[in-house]
Parts: C-alpha cells; sequence; structure tokens
C-alpha cells in the first residue's frame, strides 16, 4: 500500500452559495457537489475570522486541542505528516510519500526535503519522531493518545525517513496522522507561548479567548497555499454578535451560523453560506460511574424520552439528521443502516424506568451553547418532553468560557458534541473504547473493544463492515450517549472569500481556511 504525491487533490469543486441565491449549499461525507473552476487565486489582504468556542484557558499545545478555533490555529503554525482532502481522502503532506509492509503493522513514511521550520531550522525525521512520540509517553495526557496506542515503536532512518511500528495491523495510519493533535514541531520544542512549526503563517499575538493574529510565512513551502498577508481570530462565542459581525464586514468568515437566523443573514448580499452534512454530532453525556446512570435500564430510559425528530425541526430548523445514539452519520461508508432508529417512546421510557426500580428519575444536565449553537434551547426542549416519561431534568445553565474545563468529564450528565472523524475506527477509539482518555461517559464494554482492535487490522472492507455494524448497535443499546442529531454546519463568508467548499470533517475549509482561500478583490 503506497501514497505519493501524484495522488494529491486540488481545489477544482465548488459548492457555494450566495445568500440571495437559491438552497443552502450541502454536502455528504463521501461526495461534494462539481462547481466550475474559480478565477485565479490573488495574494494579499487580511483575514478576519470570527471564531466560536474560543475560551481563556486555550493553549497553542496540540496535544491539548479540542474545538474548532484550536484545529485551525494549529494548521495556521504547522502540518502533518498526511493532509486530508476535503473528500476524507488521506494525501501527501510533510510526508511526501508513504508505504506499509507486515501486514500493515509497519508503515514507512518518507519525508520531504524541502521543508524548514519558521525558526530556519530544516525537517527531518528526528522532528517527527519527537512530535509523535509527545502523544504516546507514559505521562502523556494528549487525546491523541488512544489513537496511537497500538503503536510499538517510532523510529527514524536517517535524515528522511521515518518507520512506525504497530502491535497489529492498522490501515488507518495515513488518516491517523492527518489528526489536529499531530502537527509537527522540532525536536526538543516545549515553549507554548508561541509555536514553532512549518505552517503557512508565524504568530504574532495571542490571548486566549480572545484574539489571535499572525503574519504570512514568507518561505512557506506551499506555493500554491497562503495567500492572505495576514489573520486575525476574533473568538465570539456568543452566535448572534458572531453573526453580526459577519454581516456589518467587521469579519470576513464566521463559523458556527445558527439554523434560526440562516433566513435572516442570507437576506444580505454580501455574505454567502457553505452547509456541510455529517461532519458533526450533537449530545447529552451520562457518566456511567455515577449514581443512576450506571444502570442501562436509565440510560436507556433517557434516550426514549428525548423526541429527536422535534428537536432536529425546532432547535436547528431541519438543518439536522436525527441521531441514533451512535457517533457514525448515516453518510458514512460503514454506517449501520440496518440499526433500527429509536423513537420517541414515553411508556417505554418508563418501562426502563420500572427495570431500573424507579418510579420517577430526577437529574441534572449542564448546558451551555459551547459544545454547539444551541445547547442549551435542546436541553430545555429535552426537560419537557422527558416530563411524560416521569424524568424530571433540572437544566443547570453553566459558563460558556470555561465549560470545557469545569464542566465537560466533570459533571454527571451534560451537553455535549463531537466533530466526526475520518473513519469509525479512529472516533471510537477517542471517544468510546474503555480507557480513550476522551471517553466521557467512561462507558466500558469488553465486546466493542474486542470489535474494535478486529477491525483495526482487518483489510477486508467487508468484515470490517461487519464489525463496525455490531459495534454501533452495542453502543447505541448500551453507551452513555445519547446522540440525538447530526448537525449541519453553517459557515457564514464574505463573497468576496473565495475558494472555500464544504469539507467532510471540518467546519471553516476543514479548518484551513487561512491556507485554502483568497479574496477575489
Amino acid at each position: 500500500m503506497k501514497r505519493t504525491p501524484s495522488e494529491s487533490w486540488h481545489l477544482t469543486r465548488r459548492t457555494l452559495l450566495g445568500v440571495g441565491g437559491a438552497a443552502i449549499a450541502s454536502i455528504g461525507m463521501v461526495g461534494i457537489a462539481s462547481r466550475p473552476a474559480m478565477a485565479a487565486p490573488k495574494r494579499g489582504g487580511i483575514l478576519r475570522i470570527g471564531y466560536s468556542n474560543g475560551g481563556t484557558s486555550d493553549s497553542l499545545d496540540p496535544m491539548t486541542y479540542f474545538s474548532d478555533p484550536q484545529y485551525a490555529y494549529g494548521w495556521l503554525f504547522g502540518n502533518n505528516l498526511v493532509e486530508l482532502a476535503p473528500d476524507k481522502t488521506p494525501v501527501p503532506e510533510l510526508a511526501a510519500s508513504w508505504e506499509s509492509s507486515n501486514g500493515a503493522k509497519t508503515w514507512t513514511f518518507a519525508l520531504r526535503k524541502d521543508v524548514q521550520f519558521t525558526n530556519g531550522k530544516k525537517l527531518t525525521a528526528a522532528d517527527v519522531v519527537y512530535s509523535l512520540k509527545r502523544h504516546i509517553g507514559k505521562d502523556s495526557k494528549s487525546a491523541a493518545k488512544g489513537l496511537l496506542q497500538g503503536i510499538t515503536e517510532i523510529r527514524s532512518d536517517g535524515d528522511h525517513v521515518v518507520v512506525i511500528e504497530l502491535a497489529s495491523g492498522d490501515a488507518d495510519i495515513p488518516v491517523i496522522m492527518a489528526d489536529f493533535h499531530l502537527q509537527i514541531i522540532p525536536e526538543g520544542f516545549n515553549d507554548w507561548t508561541t509555536f514553532i512549526g512549518t505552517g503557512p503563517y508565524i504568530l504574532d499575538r495571542f490571548e486566549p479567548g480572545v484574539t489571535l493574529s499572525a503574519h504570512r510565512n514568507p518561505n512557506y513551502w506551499k506555493s500554491d497555499r497562503a495567500w492572505f498577508d495576514s489573520v486575525e481570530f476574533t473568538f465570539i462565542n456568543d452566535a448572534t454578535a458572531r453573526a453580526n459581525a459577519l454581516t456589518t464586514g467587521a469579519v470576513d468568515a464566521a463559523d458556527q451560523i445558527e439554523p434560526k437566523i440562516v433566513q435572516l443573514v442570507r437576506r444580505k448580499n454580501n455574505v454567502k453560506i457553505v452547509e456541510a452534512v455529517g461532519q458533526s454530532y450533537v449530545a447529552s453525556a451520562m457518566d456511567v460511574r455515577e449514581g443512576p446512570f450506571s444502570d442501562k435500564n436509565v440510560r436507556l430510559a433517557l434516550k426514549y424520552a428525548i423526541d429527536r425528530e422535534a428537536l432536529v425541526a425546532s432547535v436547528f430548523s431541519g438543518f439536522a439528521e436525527v441521531g441514533n445514539d451512535q457517533p457514525i452519520p448515516s453518510n458514512d461508508p460503514f454506517f449501520n443502516k440496518e440499526l433500527a432508529q429509536r423513537q420517541y417512546d414515553p411508556e417505554k421510557a418508563k418501562w426502563h424506568l420500572k427495570q431500573a426500580g424507579m418510579p420517577q428519575l430526577d437529574v441534572e444536565l449542564s448546558a451551555a451553547n459551547a459544545p454547539f449553537s444551541g445547547a442549551v434551547d435542546s436541553a430545555v426542549l429535552m426537560q419537557e418532553q422527558a416530563k411524560r416519561a416521569g424524568i424530571n431534568i433540572s437544566v443547570k445553565r453553566e459558563p460558556e468560557d470555561a465549560y470545557w474545563s469545569n464542566v465537560w468529564m466533570k459533571r454527571p450528565y451534560f451537553m455535549t458534541g463531537w466533530g466526526a472523524r475520518p473513519t469509525p475506527g479512529m472516533m471510537f477509539s477517542l471517544a468510546f473504547q474503555c480507557d480513550a482518555p476522551w471517553n466521557e461517559s467512561h462507558w466500558c464494554d469488553d465486546r466493542f473493544n474486542q470489535l474494535l482492535k478486529a477491525a483495526q487490522t482487518e483489510l477486508d472492507n467487508e468484515k470490517r463492515r461487519e464489525m463496525y455494524h455490531e459495534m454501533q448497535a452495542i453502543c447505541s443499546d448500551g453507551g452513555g450517549s445519547c446522540i440525538f442529531a447530526f448537525r449541519s454546519t453553517l459557515d457564514g463568508y464574505s463573497t468576496k472569500v473565495q475558494g472555500v467548499e464544504p469539507d467532510a470533517i471540518r467546519a471553516m475549509a476543514g479548518a484551513r481556511l487561512a491556507e485554502r482561500a483568497w479574496f477575489s478583490e
């Protein structure tokens, strides 16, 4: 299995919509609608982005990344061995090519020889080895540790070859190398007041949760990328304020335009909307170690007490698909379409409560709009829906800016949201296997873990599909996550921003807007 630069992707597919036009563009995770090629890119200008989810505890260290703006500034300053194209295809980045052997237990990456860091140091295999080993050390708290846990050795073979050895084969290794935690930094680098990388921009200023600014790297090795002279992030957690900043021209792009105000935004002739389907799911998470949530019947009662159709219609104005308590979207090739969709059924919820020995259930649900726009509205609606099942949900409104550090995985029952991962194996490894650092519900199922390990080493897609199908069923039935919707991602742009298209994994052009886009004027 070998990959070379000749298989790289090009920005020739466009799915854009001007606000005064017809329907909002949309994309599935496995295909992007074709459009005529745009005019040639132009260099210059300051790209101003209004981002949600800025937090005062945010760090520049990729080991800590968990939100869209962090992914974006990671790729402002750094690159990975592998990049994911908008359709999830892995293509060469710092690795010029790669190949596997020994049943996908050994992966060999040949590095580009024309890359240097922003401190002037040339990229070598030692830098890659150092960067990857940070995540798998004994005391590492990196969220990527779960993705890399099968690795037994990472070594250099000369200055421009890196070899990764695994205990068992893993067909997803090239895709994993594109993960947003795995940017390459110089050997020994650990000063995260700045970011020395190989990326398109160089940091000027960073105030966590407030602003970030950077200027173009004059020595950037991708001659067909990074068209802006500089980039400015402004963190605007309030969705209305963020949309206003876009429509008034205070910013050139804004993420997470709320579905309920999309029609208002579309009326502005200086704005366009790009919609991507399947990029993220929204849910409530239950800590299965805690109190009532340790009982599977209680978890099922809460799942049946939620009217998913009403949530999609009310909170997301139809810009979402109904979820089924497992994290693989319907447009993924490994989606289990045979799994029966869970419906709103208060009587069945009551039955499960009875099985748990509870005539009624009283729980507190922590909520803020930090995990996704509309999270608080969702929680309030869930509160009303659950009453018919004898479940009393008390919604606790939490502070936005400290949600990820003080609420997420700290409270027993909380609202959450996840971005999609390129493969089911990556998603399950990060958040659902027993010892995953981001297993937010702390759910553990032995059969699920066995299947995950088997699927990672299985190179036959049909056999892999069977395993992933069973895992989705196990997760839906017993897991601690009530995944009620896969929401559309709605990004807004000034009409002068060109080169953007829906991305199957991340908002804002795959979190690489500053690298991929340019101004038309």
